[in-house]
This record gives C-alpha cells, structure tokens and sequence, in this order.
C-alpha cells in the first residue's frame, strides 16, 4: 500500500544559520507557516501569497534573490492507524529534492540529500507512529556548502555568463551541486535558483516480497513475431530466510487483449532476485518514430505471490512498452564513420529540437503543459527531442507523452560545460547512484534512443578549458563520469540503449564532422561576422554526421511580450526588453531583417515583429532542409524547442505554449514526404525525402515563372519517391536571373498527399520584386468544428498569414505561394469558427 503525502503541507524561511539540529525549535513554531502542496518550489507559494511578484516577468526575478540567502522548512503532519506495524518495511520516498536536504520524522533525522537526481528513500518504519506524525525537511539552495578551495584551480573552467561577459548570469559553484544546472541562468533564461520538493512525497507499506522493478526488450524480429526477453527483479524482504514465490508475466496488446503469457516458480533468496522470461508475441505491432509509422504500445503485467500463503498478499506492477528494436550504426562511409539510428533495422534521419526545463520554476510544469509541448513536436513533424545536460531528468509524464507521440528521446546525463569533481570521493558517489537510478527508471521506454554523457564537456577540454585536465590524473574533470561510470551503468541496467560519451563527440576533435555528432555554432549563429550569423546558405556547407545544435534568435508573439512585461509598455530600447533578450542577440536580429527584408530605420513596433520572425522561420527552414538533404547526415537537432521563461530567443514555442511565425517553417521542413532544391554540380538538383513506408510518385511540373504570374518555361516529369528513402530525384537548368522577377520552382500536379512545391531563389527576399499576389480565400465549417481556409495566389505570395489570434492553431501559416497555386489549411480554436478570415502576404519593401 502507498500512502501519497503530497497535500496539506506548510513552508517557512529562516535564516542560512539555522542547521538541521534546530529542527525541534522550527517545529514548534506555531506562527509565520504558509501553506502548500507538492511538488512545491519555495517560491511558489510566496507568489500566491503575494510576498513575492512572479520572477519571470518584467525585471522581477531581481527582487526573489533573497531566496538564495534563507534555509526552508517544509512541515506536515499526518495519521496512520496500527497497520503500518505489520508491514516488513515502512519506506519514505521523496522524487526530487532540490537541494541539500535534511529530512526528520518526529522529531529524528533521518537522512540526507545531497542531489536533486535520484529520490531520497528509507525505510522508516521504526520512526512511525500510531496516531499524528510529524515529517520535516529542511532545504536551501545549496551554493552556501560550496567554498571556494572547493574548486580551485578549476573556477574558469565552469561556463558562466558572466566569465563570458555576457551579463552577470550563472554561478560557478553550480558543478559541485547535483542540481539543474540553468537555474543560475543561462544566455536564455534568468537567475532563478531552485529550492523546492519537486515530485512526489510517499510513504509505501512493503509486505515480505516486492516488485522492485521490472525490464522488457525487444531481443529480435521475427517476421511477424517479436521475441521479447523480460526480467521480473523480485525482492524477498527477510534478512535471512528464502520463500517460495510464483512469478507470472502476461503481455497485453494495444486493444488490452493478452497476446502472451508465462509463469515460473521460484525460490526466492533474501534480498533481489532475477527471473528472466522469454516471450512471443506473433503478428507484433511495431512501435515507430514519428512519421514513419504508429506508435502502439504494450503492457507488461507482472504478479508475485507467495503459493503457501495466499492471504499474505504478494505484488503486481504494469509497464508500458513499445515494441522496436533500436541501434546506433557507425560503420565506415565517406571518409569518416555514419552516426545513424537503426529502428526496426531502418536507417532514419532524426528530426528535432533540444529540449530544456519548460519553467525557470520547474516544479510547477503541469502535466497538461507537458503533453502541449509533446503534441506540439508531434504536429511540427519531429521525431525526436534531446533533453540538454544543464536541465534535469524529467517526470514520467515526460517520458510517456514521447512515447505516445513516436518521439525519440537523445538523453544527455546532467553534465553540462563545466569541469566537474570526480576526483572526489562523494562526487563519484552520486554520479553512481543518479546514473543507476535513471537508466533503470527510464529503460522500457521505447521513446529512449540513446545516453549520452554530457553537453559540451569534451568539447571543452580541447578548445575551453587549455586541457583543463591535469596531465598526471587525466580522468578527472568529468573524464572518469563520461569515459567509465556512466557507460556503466547504461551497460548494466540498460544495455539496449547505446551510449555516447558527449554532445558534441566523435572524431580526433570532440566537434568532428567526420564521426559522432556536432554543434554548428561558430561558423554560424555565433560567428564574429555577422554575414555567416544572417546568411542561410551557411548550412549548405555543413557535412557533419549528426547536428545536435545550433540556432537563430527570434522574438515571441506580441501577446507573449506584452505578459512578460508584467503591465510595463514595452519599449524595445528599454531595461525589460533588454533583460529578456538573448544574450547572443548582439543585434542579430536586425541585420537579418536588413538583410532579408527591409532598412530598420523607422520600423514599427509590429514590422519589427513579423520581420523578424520570419527571418527566424526561414533560417530554421532552409538550414533544415540543407541537412535533411544531405546525405551524409542522419540528424538535424535545433537550439532550442521552447522557452523557460519569455524573451528574444532561440524557440519556435514560447513561454505561453504561442506559436511563432518559425513553428510553421519547422514543420514544413521536416515534413514527412518533402522537396528540398539546391544547385550543385552546375544545374538545380531537387532531393525528394520520403520517411514512410509507402513509396510515393506524382507527375510535376517544373522550370522557372515570373513572380508576378505573368509567364512561366516548365516542362514536366515524374518523381518517384521509394519509401524509406532520401535521394536526388530530378535535376534541372534554372532559369531564373537576378533582376528579382523570376523564381525556379518544382511543385506536384494533381493530388499529392501532403507533398508541397519547392523553389529557389537567388537574392533576399527584399530583393526580389514581390507583386500584389491578389490573394483569394474561402472557407467553410468542418463537421468537427474546425474551419478549413483555401487560399489562391494570382502572382507569387510569400508569407501568407491570417492574424487570427493566439489561440487559433492552424495546419500551415506563413507559407509561400506559386502564381495560381492554392492551398487548404485548417484551423482549430475557440475564435477560429467566428473569425474574419483575411488572408495578407509581405510584399516588397524599400
């Protein structure tokens, strides 16, 4: 039986003096409580009582800081009648404690945490009692047990805004605290230090025998039959004598029907026991990556019992799975080693974003925000996220809307661009305890693609850091977590799951194109000229492996700004703005609408916006496309998905889960059936992509028209797409010169399936002569209550928008399109039925 200790507790301040032995006079306190519930970051209920203003808007998070300065005392009391006194075990469990904490049950501690990364769990049943229990934890921040000859001589080697003179964000004691490692701040998000109990507070009552965990895995195919092989890890909890025990395992389908089944007896010794089962599920389902299939998933239900004695209980636990099987291809190719994920013994190009905390405050991420940003991914095509190493591990409801939604997960291990301590004997302690507790909690998730050790720390030794290792002992500073104990525990509790040591890693330098995968910053968006920062065509030139980062900044949609200003006019030019601005803008994003678009100089407000937001969307789109297109590279991750907070930034969603205008690039981008046109080789060659497994042809028609509708040279062909396939399926001579009023073009003729036109052009869109398109839309009412919207283009459109609100989503949105061309979207919203549907594209502009 679990009891969820999860309401009614109570929260104070005292001062950082206040250690764990003051607890019984904190206790006692009978004034100054405010009350809460977890998961509860202690500035949670200080905003709801209005002690403190939400940190994320306006210049606010200034105003909390204090926060770091105080110790904090959760309480609660709670009943329990005689029966825990039966149970073998009374265990207290605590998800996440964030960070330093001390926990007491009437009036005794019981332990400590040093890490936010695996749960604190003891069994307690000694300290419990009949009637009111008291339980009590005492948290801080954490950074008062760091002294500075803690990490000296390795300081500079902790990435900090503010080491990089970029502001005043980070903290360099952050790398000997096992905790998010963002909430210092980052270039993309404020200092806002955690301290909270963020999951779940239980106590379980443990009978003699347990389920202590349970693993499944797709051992191979078998034409229609999966052979499983699954492992029941059962516990006798007496210290000395074995017990009979029948173990039963039973695999239900997708539609809750049994498909297979298996019973053995066992004599359990004290302690954890293996028993191993090999199961056969004819006609399987396979669970797929996004785009390229469905995602079913299986339930494996496991029962434990003891046969002598019925009554005595026994347990049962249920695991949901999907059935795959999943590699990590490097064999040699072009001069180098491919870094390709294999499913179901396909090779796929991974689609995706980086993902971080979806809150500066992460315990107060909601399971329905959660699955809004999984099905948002979902809707933009992708088919996988990386959860970035200065983040945290994140909930169940994570990990199960990926799985739902057919989206990989590359997991890097909470290591990010710093040296850390792992010449120390309690630092190698927790990295053993974290790295054994999430490969076993996260192994049966068919979503998990791969582990990876760190972000940017092996990068940093070469280029960062002069070595930064000391020549005498070089498997420190994060080398002995990358290099040994974390490929560990992947091997013992998870070895179907590969491992890779770092992001970015692979090749005699850990930034390679030739093996493993890469972050294309510097030759691009963090470049020192500002042509590479704004220039599309920079992607063309990259023939790396694997992309795991890079990015463009944009900003959010105006309502999304107007909110984070907390009530203040915004004023671009003022210390609001300037405080949720990226710290690598560095004026970015006005050269690139100089570029793109139109001189500055004068620009409204709202110009300001939309320009900017679709230089953003076209970098994204056209950089995609360059890596989707090329054929030595197997996947293109983008810096970042969405935001912790509101600002100028990397995302295509923000803070207030709004679309940008770059959300729509993205998902054209990585459209499942797609055309890509690049010239090479002296002509124009059009790649077609196709993820499913169907093959895909269409008659097209291609060649070169005028913008303004008035003349076009095609001819036609026929585009044969195989399924499961990336290859270049039609080359041409362009026509189209550089006075700005042609545009060569590829697009399928009749119906075809969701595959939309291409087209290449020679200059920036403000240097194209962009015509009244003369637009038409009708709509009409959906039987489900959406509104599908066909609009047709007299000349060449570019950035077709509709401006009906934040809330309207809708299919596709500032999108192109070809003289006499027509496409149908459709939108969903509350006001999307009611609205006045007046479709406007960008036109020149001097």
């Amino acid at each position: 039986m679990t009891i969820n200790l999860n309401s009614e507790w109570e929260l104070r301040p005292e001062g950082l003096e206040l250690t764990a032995h003051e607890w019984p006079r904190v206790a006692r306190r009978t004034e100054g409580w405010l009350p809460c519930a977890l998961p509860c970051d202690v500035r949670m209920p200080l905003i709801e009582r209005g002690v403190i203003k939400e940190p994320l808007e306006a210049l606010n998070c200034f105003d909390s800081e204090w926060v770091e300065d105080r110790s904090w005392w959760f309480r609660k009391r709670f009943t329990l009648d005689g029966a825990f006194r039966a149970a073998s075990q009374c265990r207290l469990r605590f998800e996440m404690l964030d960070v330093e904490a001390d926990i007491f049950l009437n009036g005794r501690l019981v332990g400590h945490q040093k890490s936010a990364f695996y749960p604190f769990e003891e069994n307690v049943k000694d300290d419990l009692l009949e009637g009111e229990n008291i339980l009590g934890v005492r948290l801080t921040v954490g950074l008062e047990r760091v002294r500075d000859e803690d990490f000296a001589g390795y300081a500079k080697c902790i990435a900090t805004e503010a080491l990089a003179g970029r502001g005043t964000r980070g903290d360099k004691r952050r790398a000997l605290l096992r905790k998010p490692q963002f909430v210092f701040g980052w270039d993309w998000g404020p200092r806002v230090a955690t301290c909270a109990i963020a999951g779940d507070a239980t106590l379980t009552l443990v009978g003699p025998m347990r389920i202590a965990g349970t693993s499944v895995v797709t051992e191979r195919l078998d034409g229609a039959t999966a052979v499983l092989a699954a492992t029941v890890e059962a516990e006798n909890t007496h210290p000395w004598s074995t017990s009979e025990a029948l173990v039963t395992v039973q695999v239900r389908g997708p539609d809750g029907q049994s498909v297979a089944s298996s019973t053995a007896s066992t004599l359990l010794r004290s302690g954890i026991n293996y028993v191993d089962f090999r199961l056969e599920v004819p006609g399987a389902s396979l669970w797929w990556p996004n785009g390229m299939g469905g995602h079913p998933l299986y339930v494996l239900e496991a029962r434990l019992s003891d046969p002598s004695r019925a009554a005595s209980g026994g347990d049962s636990a249920t695991t949901r799975f999907g059935i795959r099987t999943l590699a990590l291809d490097q064999a040699p190719e072009m001069g180098g080693r491919r870094f390709s994920l294999v499913v179901n013994g396909v090779s796929m190009h991974c689609k995706g974003s980086d993902w971080i905390p979806a809150d500066s405050l992460y315990a107060r991420v909601t399971e329905e925000k959660y699955r809004t940003l999984i099905r948002e991914a979902a809707a933009a095509n992708f088919s996988m996220l990386r959860i970035w190493g200065g983040g945290r591990y994140e909930p169940e409801i994570f990990y199960d809307a990926c799985d739902e939604a057919g989206l990989l997960v590359w997991h890097d291990f909470m290591f990010c661009c710093a040296i850390y301590p792992d010449n120390t004997a309690w630092f190698q302690e927790e990295v053993r305890k974290e790295a054994d507790y999430q490969t076993r909690r996260l192994r049966n998730h068919p979503s998990m693609a791969l582990w990876c050790g760190s972000n940017e720390n092996n990068w940093g030794f070469v280029d960062w850091w002069n070595g930064g290792v000391n020549p005498r002992a070089p498997f420190w500073g994060g080398a002995w977590t990358y290099n040994y104990a974390l490929p560990r525990a992947v091997r013992t509790n998870s070895p179907h799951i590969p491992y890779w040591n770092g992001s970015p890693y692979g090749g005699e330098h850990p930034n390679s194109y030739d093996a493993g995968d890469c972050h294309f910053w510097t030759e691009a968006t963090m470049s020192n000229e500002m042509a590479k920062r704004i220039s599309p065509e920079s992607y063309d030139s990259v023939n790396a492996r694997f992309v795991t980062e890079y990015g463009y900044i944009g900003p959010c949609v105006k309502s999304s700004i107007l909110r984070y200003h907390g009530g203040t006019p915004v004023d671009r030019t003022g210390p609001i703005y300037a405080l949720h601005n990226n710290t690598f803008e560095k004026e970015t994003v006005l050269a690139g609408i100089s570029r793109h678009y139109r001189d500055t100089e004068g620009m409204s407000f709202d110009e300001y916006l939309l320009y900017a937001s679709l230089v953003q969307g076209m970098m994204y789109g056209y950089s995609l496309e360059s890596l989707r297109s090329n054929p030595r590279n197997s996947g293109s991750l983008f810096w970042m998905y969405a935001d912790c907070w509101g600002e100028v930034g990397w995302t295509i969603i923000d803070y207030y889960l709004k679309r940008k205008p770059s959300w729509y690039y993205v998902r054209r981008a990585f459209a499942p059936l797609k055309l890509v046109m690049r010239e090479g080789d002296g002509a124009i060659q059009v790649t077609g992509i196709n993820d499913t497994s169907a093959d895909f042809s269409c008659e097209a028609e291609y060649g070169t028209t005028a913008l303004d509708g008035s003349g076009t040279m095609t001819a036609k062909a026929r585009l044969y797409l195989p399924a499961r396939s990336r290859q270049v399926v039609l080359s041409f001579q362009g026509k189209a010169g550089r006075d700005g009023r042609q545009i060569d073009f590829v697009r399928p003729l009749g119906s075809a399936d969701g595959l939309l036109p291409a087209t290449l052009r020679k200059l920036p869109w403000r240097e194209l002569v962009l015509p009244d398109p003369g637009l038409r839309a009708t709509s009409r009412r959906a039987p489900s209550g959406s509104v599908e919207i066909t609009v047709t283009a007299g000349g060449f459109a570019h950035a077709v928008h509709f401006g009906l609100g934040d809330d309207v989503r809708l299919t596709d949105e500032y999108f192109d399109l070809l003289p006499g061309e027509s496409r149908t979207v459709t939108a969903t919203g509350d006001t999307a039925a009611g609205a006045h549907i007046s479709p406007v594209s960008v036109r020149s502009r001097p």
